[in-house]
């Protein structure tokens, strides 16, 4: 989905804004409508994959959610922020040398679980030192939460 979200010429996102959209057409090469909801699921992929913010299956309308950034090579930071029915879910992240720093909040009703990287080392969370344990998670209550992970 990055490569595509990266790609100036035919077929992709930005062949599209560079040829005068302002939303995504229903053929990629513009031919009919060119105010169409086609080819969205890149919205899908900014805050769930790039942003890391997934609803849990088993706890479904964001009563429970997973935090998991996935990082493309050439991403530095992400942003996110998404309504649900207990509030605004804000989701920050930025990579500073070698450590990813992840702000979150939640809001009250909703909880979360974490998903550290897999190249995580020792973490601090709200000034806290933690060792990653073996299954690469860390649960959250409602709140907001500064996480600063080292990255080996």
């Amino acid at each position: 989905m990055y490569a595509m979200l990266k790609k100036r010429d035919y077929p992709g996102y930005l062949y599209m804004i560079d040829n005068g959209a302002n939303t995504t057409w229903e053929y990629w090469s513009g031919e009919r409508s060119r105010v169409h909801n086609c080819y969205n699921g890149i919205g899908m992929w900014f805050y769930q994959a790039l942003g890391g913010l997934r609803t849990d299956e088993e706890n479904p309308g964001y009563k429970h959610v997973y935090i998991d950034p996935q990082i493309p090579k050439g991403v530095t930071w992400a942003k996110v922020t998404k309504e649900s029915p207990y509030g605004t879910i804000l989701l920050d992240w930025k990579l500073e040398k070698n450590k990813l720093i992840l702000n979150i909040t939640l809001p009250v009703g909703t909880t979360g679980t974490v998903i550290l990287p897999e190249n995580a080392g020792k973490y601090v969370l709200n000034k806290k030192q933690f060792e990653k344990n073996t299954e690469g998670m860390h649960p959250i209550e409602n709140g907001k939460y500064i996480f600063e992970i080292a990255l080996q």
